[in-house]
């Protein structure tokens, strides 16, 4: 899973504009919204609850540290 999220950090995502994730990193003014889809991604195994779910136990720290963002998660 690691692999796979490091690469979506280099690829458009929607919720960003079609933007990547680093890029919209790069703007203190913007960062918030790479807050938002980080708290979004770490949301979804509470919307379907299985334990049995990889998701369910992933850790996204170091995207919050790779992209900046660790002051803004709550």
């Amino acid at each position: 899973m690691d692999r796979q999220f490091r690469e979506t950090l280099d690829q458009p995502v929607g919720m960003l504009d079609n933007q990547t994730p680093r890029q919209v990193a790069e703007s203190a003014a913007d960062r918030h919204q790479v807050a938002e889809w980080l708290k979004y991604l770490e949301n979804q195994p509470a919307t379907q609850p299985n334990s049995a779910d990889p998701m369910a136990t992933y850790s996204f720290e170091w995207m919050w540290h790779e992209l900046g963002g660790v002051d803004l998660r709550l």
